[in-house]
């Protein structure tokens, strides 16, 4: 009995693990215009022994193990990873503080392509200061201090905008 429950364990893990390395080499793909990126068991005969080694290789560069990456090719793979997982276990919503924060603007703006692609399964509240994010968004709300409260405009980014934009303030 406990055999047959260790190897259903592990037929469920491989399976979960094998999809998300799809989604990973995909996602990883379309963010950085055409670079390998892959996931592998450190033990592959026995999966719950070891980690997960993370391999990546940015167009014009060797392959690498994801330590050696500089920050900002690690915030690409970090973000594929992410966006790996949310494509196996999905969610509502989504909310991202700053994730684009050590990407370039060609980054960000394939970045901001994959999230258009996905909203259509689930919604992204993405907290961000780059021009690019914000031009791809569907709506825009901006807070900021003003005499000592809060002030939150909201602007639709679709179609013409319209003069009864919504404006609240809160203390």
């Amino acid at each position: 009995f406990i055999e047959q429950v260790e190897k259903d364990k592990t037929q469920h893990f491989m399976a979960a693990f094998n999809e998300v390395c799809e989604n990973f080499s995909a996602l990883f793909g379309r963010l950085t215009g055409g670079g390998d990126g892959r996931l592998e068991l450190q033990k592959p005969e026995d999966p719950f022994s070891g980690g997960v080694a993370l391999y990546l290789q940015f167009p014009g560069k060797p392959m690498r193990l994801g330590s050696g990456a500089s920050g900002g090719e690690r915030s690409v793979a970090a973000i594929a990873y992410l966006l790996a997982i949310q494509r196996f276990l999905k969610a509502p919503f989504y909310l991202f503080d700053e994730i684009d924060a050590h990407l370039d603007d060609l980054n960000t703006g394939r970045l901001a392509e994959v999230l258009k692609d996905t909203s259509n399964e689930s919604q992204f509240l993405m907290v961000s200061l780059k021009d690019v994010m914000v031009h791809k968004a569907d709506r825009i709300y901006g807070v900021f201090s003003q005499g000592g409260r809060s002030r939150v405009l909201a602007l639709p980014m679709k179609g013409p905008a319209k003069p009864e934009e919504e404006e609240k303030t809160t203390p």
